[in-house]
């Protein structure tokens, strides 16, 4: 019986022990999914999971980096880690640390530009950007086979996660080559019947800046109609990039008489440049029009806009949509 107790007893030490010395020595990673302490952890450019894992550590994110390299390799997510300076917990496990290097929300590097904005517009974000190193110095230019050395349409709206240091240059370079991307996938490159890809181009960023995306093939559908019978676009759109507006309900006599190229009410045929960066739903929309015989359009209140080839229904619409305007519809 004693020899029981003893062996009982010495297997107790023993498995005591055993596991202390597991928890201390063996256990690779962390139990906890949070933690209120966090600290900042810079990704760089061309980060592989080494690197990354051993960043982790280094901050005290993860208990071993080969507790996150094990981790990282074994998920295919991983991959969409981006550059930044991350916000993550302290002493969490691999796995939560991958989450949160995943969420965007906690990338101080992440900067995001909505469709349809100008380029002026978007190169006043980066020069202006504390994330960002100088200012733009206007040397970049699109693809030779668009023909032109004008950025706008070209700065693709999208979010971006920066590494620190990033010149504006480089932020550039980057909208530049993810529109490449847009456009192989849209088919853009090809363009569409007779056209370009830069007058597709130009077109699609028109559709964006008329309609929802719901809308895009038939207006762009609106706008091939017309230049194929020689009728004036007459886009308030255009007028309003050509007098750094946005969102006229309507526009005025004096408005519409702007001489410039824009001005689609005066000048026949497409405006100089694209009006904006059109996203890819808009580039697609370009390439692939609705089929129709439409000539007008007109947002008759919101989420409703309607389609005719006879000018006696759009003036019907007209007046439903003064209507509509006057009742506040608008606002």
């Amino acid at each position: 019986m004693k020899q029981l107790l003893k062996a009982i007893a010495s297997s107790l030490i023993f498995t005591f022990f055993a596991v202390n010395i597991h928890n201390a020595f063996l256990l690779i990673d962390y139990r906890a999914t949070s933690n209120p302490t966090k600290v900042e952890v810079v990704i760089n450019n061309g980060d592989n999971g080494l690197i990354i894992a051993q960043s982790l550590y280094k901050a005290g994110v993860v208990k071993t980096a080969k507790a996150f390299y094990r981790v990282a390799l074994s998920q295919k997510r991983s991959t969409g880690i981006s550059p930044g300076i991350h916000t993550i917990d302290t002493k969490i496990s691999a796995k939560s640390a991958l989450d949160q290097l995943l969420d965007t929300k906690r990338n101080k590097g992440v900067l995001g530009f909505a469709e349809g904005l100008r380029a002026y517009e978007v190169v006043s974000i980066l020069d202006n950007s504390n994330l960002l190193s100088g200012k733009y110095s206007g040397n970049l230019t699109p693809d030779k086979k668009y023909g032109t050395n004008n950025l706008e349409g070209f700065l693709f709206p999208a979010q971006y996660a920066f590494a620190p240091k990033t010149t504006v240059d480089q932020a550039i370079a980057a909208m530049l080559l993810r529109f490449e991307s847009a456009a192989k996938e849209s088919e853009l490159d090809k363009c569409w019947g007779k056209y370009t890809p830069y007058q597709c181009l130009i077109i699609a960023s028109i559709a964006q800046a008329e309609g929802d995306s719901q809308d895009y093939a038939k207006i762009a559908r609106v706008i091939y109609n017309r230049l194929e019978i020689g009728m004036p676009l007459q886009m308030n759109t255009t007028v309003e990039y050509a007098a750094k507006l946005r969102g006229q309900i309507r526009m005025s006599y004096k408005q519409l008489e702007i001489n410039s190229k824009y001005n689609t009410y005066k000048f026949r045929g497409l405006p100089p440049t694209p009006i904006g960066n059109p996203g890819e739903a808009a580039m697609k929309a370009s390439v692939n029009p609705a089929d129709g015989d439409w000539l007008f359009f007109i947002t008759v209140k919101p989420q409703d806009t309607r389609f005719t080839k006879s000018i006696a229904q759009f003036n019907i619409w007209a007046d439903e949509f003064r209507k509509n305007e006057k009742a506040g519809l608008f606002k």
